[in-house]
């Protein structure tokens, strides 16, 4: 230990010599020097306190002598007799020993040097100033200090035992520098302390460690603020008030396993080099990891951040912090949370993790996988502006507040199978980079807007997006683009949907809706895209169809196949429809891809129209339902004709009832197009007499008694008199002045009464579906 001697020549008194010069000692707190106040010890110059320690030996001098002096000097009522600054002292101990001087003066070992304090077991009420001293080793095991620990500076060569210890007023030891083992095991810390700027260069324990304090100033309660923990530190089961450990770091293990924090938390700038274990830890108050940085693993499972009274203010903050490795906050609980511009570059574990009221995740970003398997956002969470290099598992997670990925981009794998959003959902302007997975998934949301429900507006996936048994109350993807297979399989709009899909390639882009069910909602083809929506089985509803100029006609984008049209509105598209003899089947798609679930057969398509037939019929749209069923029996002749021509194991009376089927349907389109076509069947009752009458003047077989055209003298008079026996048999009136003469002129008239039924019984019966609109 340096010191300064100072003595004149003139100076015979017998006090010690020794002074220290404050000037020489930068960090030193005295204002001006001081002179030891201690009677020198014998003929030396100096006091046993401030002897060499050759000297001491040399007069016999024990650390039991220097102990006696020192429990002497705290009964003088003289305060100054405490003051030991600089003392180059032996090992001092003090154990088992109840030290009570009977005043409140500090033991002052400022700047001393000292082989060892051992105060194990014993009592000291006293103060101990230990400001800059240098300590061989410090140990205070199962004792109580009752005074002040003023040890700033303080040096701690071995190691610092407080095993057990109590202090009960304040302790600090701001910039103390330990190189041992500091063990703070069960030690309670009964008012401030502060370890600001401490460097532990050895393990640290302070498990089950308590602090109280009495101030609720963050800054003089417990504080590690800048302190550097060279080794492991331990904190486990420690319990805290109000701590600190802003800016402090952690260059090896870290425990703070099970944990209280009782009150306010800091751990802003901290860096933990290595492992931080936060399992089972318990913030009762805010806790603050802002600009933190973790280089390893953190692991803060089943951690609970309950948080203060104070609902304006974050539970909980990891803004801008930077986790290097995994952050593992797998069954954690939160209230307000406050990951905004964090950085993840390892996992994010959010594994069944709960919060209970705001979260928010503005621009994060995660590299590794992030895991919000079964998470469950019981208030708001925003992640607008994020990116996620890794996978997402997001399964069966569940939102009970506004969900917001607004701007999100999703590099790899999303999964939120299963999930369900309960309240408003908005993906919008975010990108799938990967397959996104929302397969099961539950958009329940609020009615009152569509675009604050399910929202996926401007939003693109370049590879699968699979929606499939998804549940929507509302959906919106309006400019979404899709640049691989969209599956919507099974899904449920049950209030409606806004679909305005832009191609994301050359090839078409397909929108399975394969048995999903749209109740309502509104589906705008885009110019220029070539955009195809599979209807095959699905149900439709109050659904409005629109192109804003596509060279392709309207309905030509979809797919219906199967389809159940639950009161579609098919008079929208009349304009179309007639111009495309009413095909509704017919789409851009290719039916050889094998894509779809059902093939276009003659059978499907049959049933296909009279779905359609079934739902213009309901919602009043005559005319739709008029030429739909048209081409349901259209189809129906071509189905049975299929069975005539290629199903082998049909009998002969099968193969031949189904024959007779193809002819009367034939017949029944040919006449009066199936009921639907009044004018066709009007036609032939009015015209078809004329065809026979023009036969009963060719002579031959065909004569009667009008004669033969070409032998009259009159043509014109024997054509019409042919004519006028043709419409009297036809009509069945039969006058009786003109007769059939050769055989099949017979046949023919017989057969004109017969035809006489049956065309006017079609015609009645066409004229009757076209005044009472039935089928």
């Amino acid at each position: 230990m340096a010191r300064t001697e100072e003595r004149t020549a003139a100076d015979s008194t017998a006090t010690c010599r020794y002074t220290f010069d404050p000037a020489r000692r930068t960090e030193a707190h005295l204002q001006t020097t001081w002179e030891c106040p201690h009677d020198a010890y014998g003929d030396s110059d100096y006091c046993c306190f401030h002897m060499s320690r050759d000297e001491r030996a040399s007069n016999d001098v024990s650390p039991d002598e220097i102990v006696e002096r020192i429990k002497t000097n705290l009964e003088s009522g003289d305060v100054r007799d405490n003051e030991y600054v600089g003392a180059d002292l032996p090992h001092l101990s003090l154990t088992y020993q109840d030290i009570n001087g009977g005043t409140n003066h500090v033991l002052n070992f400022q700047y001393a040097d000292i082989e060892g304090l051992d105060i194990t077991h014993g009592r000291l009420e006293q103060g101990l100033n230990l400001r800059g001293a240098t300590v061989g080793a410090l140990k205070f095991e199962g004792a109580t200090l009752g005074g002040l620990l003023d040890a700033d500076g303080l040096s701690v060569e071995g190691v610092f035992a407080a095993y057990e210890t109590t202090f009960r007023e304040d302790v600090s030891l701001e910039g103390a520098s330990f190189h041992g083992e500091v063990d703070c095991d069960e030690a309670t810390f009964a008012d401030d302390t502060s370890f600001a700027g401490a460097t532990f260069h050895g393990v640290a324990h302070f498990r089950n460690a308590e602090t109280t304090g009495t101030s609720h100033v963050l800054d003089d309660h417990v504080s590690f603020a800048d302190v550097e923990f060279r080794d492991d530190a331990s904190f486990r089961q420690a319990t805290f008030q109000y701590v600190t450990f802003e800016n402090a770091g952690f260059r090896a293990e870290s425990d703070f396993e099970h944990t209280a924090f009782e009150g306010d938390t800091r751990f802003g700038g901290v860096v933990f080099d290595r492992m931080a274990d936060f399992d089972e830890a318990r913030f009762y108050d805010d806790v603050c990891f802002e600009e933190a940085r973790f280089k390893a693993l953190a692991e803060f499972r089943g951690v609970e951040f309950e948080g203060g009274s104070r609902t304006t203010n974050d539970d909980v903050t990891f803004e801008a912090a930077i986790f290097e490795g995994e952050a593992d906050f797998k069954l954690a609980r939160f209230r307000f949370a406050d990951f905004k511009d964090a950085s993840f570059r390892g996992k994010f574990n959010l594994d069944r993790a709960q919060f209970d009221a705001r979260a928010d995740c503005h621009r994060i970003e995660v590299g590794g996988a992030a895991t919000l398997e079964r998470v469950e956002f019981r208030d708001g969470v925003t992640f607008d502006g994020s990116r996620f290099d890794g996978d997402v598992v997001g399964v069966e997670a569940e939102f009970h507040g506004d969900a917001d990925f607004v701007d999100v981009t999703f590099r790899s794998r999303v999964r939120f199978t299963e999930a369900r959003f309960l309240e408003d959902a908005t993906f919008r302007e975010s990108e799938f980079q990967d397959a996104a997975i929302f397969r099961g998934t539950l958009f329940e949301g609020e009615a009152k807007h569509l675009e604050e429900n399910a929202c996926f507006d401007e939003t693109t996936f370049e590879a699968l997006a699979d929606f499939q048994s998804s549940s929507f109350t509302n959906g919106s993807f309006e400019s979404v683009t899709f640049h691989d297979e969209s599956d919507f399989r099974e899904s449920e709009f049950h209030n409606g949907v806004e679909f305005r899909v832009l191609s994301g390639g050359s090839a078409d882009t397909y929108v399975d809706l394969t048995k999903a069910t749209v109740e309502g909602g509104h589906v705008v083809i885009a110019g220029d895209t070539a955009v195809i929506y599979d209807l095959t089985k699905a149900t439709i509803g109050d659904v409005s169809l629109e192109s804003e100029g596509s060279e392709h006609e309207l309905l030509d984008h979809f797919r219906f196949c199967l389809t159940n049209f639950d009161h579609f509105d098919f008079s929208d598209h009349h304009a179309y429809l007639e111009r495309n003899d009413w095909n509704v089947h017919g789409f851009l798609g290719d039916e050889s891809s094998g894509r779809y679930d059902v093939e276009m057969t003659s059978e499907v398509v049959e049933e296909t129209y009279r779905k359609a037939q079934d739902s213009a019929d309901a919602v009043g749209d005559t005319p739709a339902m008029r030429e739909f069923e048209f081409k349901r029996y259209f189809y129906n002749r071509r189905k049975n004709l299929d069975i005539v021509l290629r199903e082998y194991s049909l009998n002969t009376w099968g193969r031949a009832k189904k024959a007779s089927s193809v002819g009367l349907n034939f017949f029944m389109q040919l006449t009066c197009g199936y009921g639907n076509r009044l004018p066709r069947i009007a036609v032939w009752t009015f015209l078809l007499p004329a065809v026979f009458g023009v036969l009963y003047v060719l002579g031959g077989p065909l004569q009667t008694q009008a004669g033969v055209v070409w032998e009259a003298e009159q043509p014109a008079t024997t054509l019409f008199e042919g004519l006028y026996y043709s419409y009297i048999s036809f009509s069945t009136i039969g006058y009786g002045d003109i007769g059939p003469v050769g055989w099949l002129a017979k046949i023919l008239a017989a057969g004109q009464g017969m035809l006489n039924g049956l065309f006017f019984t079609l015609l009645t019966f066409t004229l009757f579906k076209r005044v009472l609109g039935g089928s």
